[in-house]
Parts: C-alpha cells; structure tokens; sequence
C-alpha cells in the first residue's frame, strides 16, 4: 500500500494523528490495503485490512485482519478518549498449540508486546480472544481437525499519532503467521492528494 485517503472535511486533531501513517514502514510479509470504513461507530474513520499471502494456497501460516481509527469530536466515557483503534486479527493454527490452556493469553500478551515495542501510547484497552476447532463428520470426516484463533480488540490512542498503532497491527498480524514482531518495512505510506 503506498496511498490512504482521508476526509478532507476530518477535523485537524485527526488529520494531525493520521499523518504519523506516513512514516510508517511496512511489513514486508503484509498485503495491506485501505478498506471502506464503517459509518455508523464514529462520524470520522480510516480503515485498513491485511493479509499475510501463502504462496502454497493453504490455509496455514496466514494471517489476516481489519483495523480502524475512530474519531468523534465529542469524548466518550467508554473511550476516554475522543479516539479509537478496533483491531481484529485472525490465523489458522496448530491444533495442539491453540489449545493450550494460556493460548488466549499468549496472543493478548502478544499484542501488548507489539504495542509497547511500537510505542505506541494507549489506554482503555479491551478484547476477547476466540478459539475455534473445527472437525469435519460425514463426507469431511477424514479431513483433519482445523483450528483458528480470532482477536477482537479496541484500545484509545492517548497522543495524536498512529503510525505506531498500525505498526504494532501489523506485527500482529504478522505474529499469528509466524513472523518476529518488529519485522523489515519495505515501503512508506502516502497521503493521497
């Protein structure tokens, strides 16, 4: 991705945070492209998804997910915060790894780490963490058990910047496909003219 586009008729606290986008490096293992945000959470919003391409087309060692940047010009309790970020994340797993016990734990504690190592600067963060086993009966008995894991999670962003939220993103994302956290950029995003 090398473009995002903004309203222009965003207010200058948002316009301000959304610039700390382009000089982000991103993740080489990522497809990431700007997406349509939703409408109906906040008046203003900036949206992004990402893949983790499999050359073998199969559904191991991929990662993908969606992130948003809320802004309403009002402050909200829930918040804290006239900013939000939503992230969502989702990858195919070992079956015996997404089963263990501190496996949800594990992918929180994951995106902390990527946050932190982002300096990323937040608050109010919340979340769940999903696994889903899945075995196939009848004519799909002999395909092998499937397992996911899934993270929802929001968190508010306390400094007008959110070049370093996207990153840690991306390092999650990145994380669930099996990549280090903190991996090589390859190319910077711009703001559409």
């Amino acid at each position: 991705m090398s473009l995002y586009k903004l309203d222009p008729k965003a207010p200058a606290q948002f316009k301000a945070a959304a610039m700390g986008l382009t000089e982000l490096m991103l993740r080489n293992e990522l497809e990431t492209v700007q997406i349509p945000a939703p409408k109906e959470i906040a008046p203003y919003a900036l949206a992004f998804s990402a893949q983790v391409p499999n050359p073998a087309d199969t559904p191991m060692n991929r990662g993908v997910g969606r992130l948003v940047f809320l802004h309403n010009p009002e402050e909200f309790d829930t918040w804290g915060s006239n900013m939000r970020i939503i992230a969502y994340g989702k990858s195919p797993l070992e079956s015996d790894v997404a089963m263990q016990e501190d496996a949800a734990n594990y992918w929180w504690e994951w995106l902390m780490r990527a946050l932190d190592y982002r300096g990323a600067k937040y608050s109010h963060e919340a979340g769940t963490i999903t696994r889903m086993t899945s075995t196939g009966m009848g004519a799909l008995a002999t395909d092998r058990e499937n397992t996911e894991i899934e993270i929802r999670a929001s968190w508010s962003p306390t400094e007008d910047d959110l070049g370093s939220h996207l990153g840690a993103w991306q390092d999650l994302i990145s994380g669930m496909a099996g990549y280090p956290i903190g991996g090589e950029g390859v190319a910077r995003i711009a703001r559409a003219q």
